[in-house]
């Protein structure tokens, strides 16, 4: 990267608040957080600001899933979870290349858990019916691109056009459709451009939202709280994800990303749900359980 690219970066991380090496290992950015008279105020403030529900992206539990997925499905209901996002629905409108909908809603709600979300492969807006068939079959709400293959990521504002464009057929079928992001839209493109700007700027807020995994925020050098204030009313989901002192994956609530100053704002965001995700593959359950404990406690 050049000089002019490195000082643009800077600048752009500037404006979002990046927190800065020496800043990482600070434990808690809430103010009064170490004061236990706060507590109970800040509980109540925070009460009126919760999503609709929260639940929890099964890509947590992949590996489970592969081995017994409605066993699994029942353990995470166990867990105390609402609602799930699910993954795996592909352009053959079936889930992991087996599942109609309807026979993957079925083992979700056979739980008393629902299905708010769902994770799809890349589209392009003339496949948008399969997918809104498959959310309209799950009473779910919301329909989410999660992933840019690299092939995909040299022109930002054609991905943006393809957004715009499934975004108004969604919206006309009464479902909230979201991009996913990771931490490669933060690095810049060619033309010096920070490529979650452009899809973020170039989209319709109407028709457009976005899912910020807050984690790979993080991962990216930008401060989330920061980010997430820079656009309000953009986002319809968060993945709820925490980094360590390394920005490694750490337990939800044991790590630096500051939940609680999030939330707070979750009304002006926009989002109707916070989704746990843990990706470790060691002790998942275990992992989810215990960012659910985290979370109703706020």
């Amino acid at each position: 990267m050049d000089q002019n690219s490195i000082k643009s970066r800077r600048k752009f991380l500037e404006q979002l608040g990046v927190v800065g090496a020496g800043l990482v290992s600070i434990p808690c950015l809430m103010p009064g957080c170490d004061s236990k008279s706060n507590s109970t105020d800040q509980s109540n403030k925070m009460t009126s600001n919760l999503a609709k529900d929260i639940g929890v992206q099964i890509y947590s539990v992949r590996n489970e899933l592969n081995d017994d997925l409605e066993k699994t499905i029942s353990a995470v209901a166990k867990l105390g979870y609402s609602c799930i996002e699910a993954y795996g629905l592909s352009l053959d409108g079936k889930f992991f290349g087996k599942y109609t909908p309807q026979e993957f809603n079925a083992i979700v709600t056979n739980t008393g858990m629902y299905i708010a979300s769902v994770h799809t492969s890349y589209f392009k807006h003339n496949d948008v019916d399969i997918f809104i068939n498959a959310a309209l079959a799950m009473d779910a709400k919301h329909i989410v691109i999660p992933y840019l293959d690299e092939s995909l990521r040299g022109d930002y504002s054609s991905i943006a056009e393809n957004l715009n464009r499934i975004g108004e057929i969604t919206t006309s079928a009464g479902i909230r459709f979201g991009y996913h992001n990771h931490d490669f839209e933060f690095l810049l493109d060619p033309d010096n451009r920070v490529p979650m700007e452009i899809l973020i700027n170039e989209t319709d807020p109407d028709k457009v939202s976005f899912q910020a995994d807050l984690y790979w925020v993080r991962k990216a050098g930008v401060d989330p709280l920061e980010f997430v204030k820079k656009f309000p009313g953009r986002f319809l989901s968060y993945h709820v994800k925490d980094a360590d002192n390394n920005l490694d994956q750490t337990t939800v609530g044991e790590g630096i990303i500051p939940f609680p100053e999030i939330f707070e704002l979750n009304i002006v965001s926009g989002l109707d749900y916070l989704f746990v995700e843990d990706e470790r593959t060691e002790t998942p359950l275990q992992n989810i359980g215990s960012a659910l404990n985290y979370l109703n406690t706020l």
